[in-house]
């Protein structure tokens, strides 16, 4: 039987959790250092964090397509490789326009690395055990989430940028160390369909308004994220408030993660999908106010737990929506337009909200995200919660429509 703890499984593992521990810190570093730096505008340090996601949304396109001629053991390697090279540059100070350039280059070796670790992961692991591993590389994502902003607050708080920016090198380069030890299976070749084979795709089943609907909730959740996961070490810095209050955030925040994402399923499979949808928007909005307000750790505390919870849920039961309202066939496109968007509000969030700060401060920011989570409360029902579309009722009669 093959074993799943092997040398190269938790290798592999290790260097997941790596990279997204330098993606989480360097969301929140960015900011900081963009402000310290170069005295630029909220907006514009906020675009600087998000060029990041824009970079690794581009990967989506004509990188992955260039890895997938790889075999998996270089692709390993090549993308680490331009991951560790491409956080060099934050050790040494630059312009801002080179630094933009490099955050959007970042970002590019980022995406492509998290799909040669998913490709690695694939690799090694038996079909027996697809689910449990997938469940583990989501921890380790979780709790990087925890760690990342936890480093990036520490060096903020202590006026320490620039070890931040040694640090991140620094966890690159054991990523590409830990690469060495990973050995995994040829690629098998599969021959390509001709373009006679192919099947037409028809339009109206390729949009399909469902899925669509499901991905714009993404892409505001994506919002309210990013607003989040870049502008906290500022506004704790800016309220008064210490830097274990952020801590704590993210700590409840990962805590939240671990504890919802069966829970999700669970309100999927038997509270049906409404109890999953409207109260996971619903605690966005809450933790998104009490941001606002908030006037000691004990509160950041909480915001951090209901929006962790709330967040969790609305990216995972819409996930979970998608790949089951349309045709299977469709399901992989569906996939990567729900991703896409969902990217796009991570990625640009900051730059458009960013703006607020200036004139209104960062409360009016998260108020704002709270407003914009209770628009798609307003939007899930009058585009999918009305209709009844994913009531049990209905999706067996699709599924008994498409002969499954």
């Amino acid at each position: 039987m093959q074993k799943i703890w092997a040398r190269s499984y938790v290798c592999n593992a290790g260097i997941n959790f790596l990279i997204y521990v330098v993606y989480f810190m360097m969301m929140l570093w960015t900011v900081s250092y963009a402000l310290a730096e170069w005295d630029t505008s909220m907006s514009v340090a906020g675009l600087a964090s998000g060029l990041f996601m824009a970079g690794a949304l581009s990967t989506r396109g004509p990188v992955n397509r260039f890895l997938d001629g790889l075999e998996r053991r270089t692709m390993l390697f090549v993308s680490i490789a331009a991951f560790f090279v491409l956080s060099v540059p934050y050790l040494v100070p630059t312009n801002l326009y080179l630094f933009l350039a490099v955050r959007f280059l970042h970002g590019v070796a980022f995406g492509a690395a998290t799909t040669a670790v998913s490709t690695a992961a694939a690799a090694l692991t038996p079909m027996k055990q697809v689910g449990r591993i997938t469940k583990y590389y989501s921890l380790g994502v979780a709790a990087a989430s925890a760690v990342g902003p936890f480093l990036a607050l520490r060096f903020v708080d202590e006026n320490a940028l620039d070890t931040g920016a040694l640090a991140a090198s620094a966890m690159a380069l054991v990523a590409l160390l830990l690469a060495f030890f990973v050995q995994l299976p040829r690629r098998t070749v599969i021959r390509r369909v001709g373009d006679e084979e192919k099947k037409p795709v028809k339009v109206e089943n390729f949009y399909v308004r469902r899925a669509l609907g499901l991905a714009v909730l993404a892409f505001l959740g994506g919002l309210c994220y990013s607003v989040v996961i870049t502008f906290l070490g500022e506004y704790a810095i800016t309220s008064g408030l210490p830097a274990a209050g952020g801590v704590y955030f993210f700590y409840c925040f990962a805590f939240a993660t671990f504890l919802c994402r069966p829970l999700s399923s669970y309100l999927l499979e038997r509270c049906g999908r409404d109890m999953a949808i409207y109260p996971s928007l619903l605690l966005i909005v809450v933790a998104m106010i009490a941001l606002s307000i908030t006037t000691a750790n004990w509160m950041l505390l909480i915001a951090g737990f209901f929006f962790g919870a709330g967040y969790r849920t609305l990216i995972t039961s819409c996930h979970n929506l998608t790949l089951r309202c349309t045709f299977a066939s469709h399901a992989g496109s569906l996939r990567s337009i729900y991703f896409v968007l969902l990217d796009l509000g991570i990625g640009f969030g900051p730059f458009l909200l960013g703006g607020l700060v200036p004139d209104y401060g960062f409360s009016m920011v998260y108020l704002v995200a709270a407003a914009i989570a209770f628009f798609g409360i307003y939007f899930y029902y009058i585009e999918l919660g009305k209709t009844g579309r994913f009531s049990a009722e209905r999706w067996e009669e699709e599924r008994l429509a498409r002969g499954n």
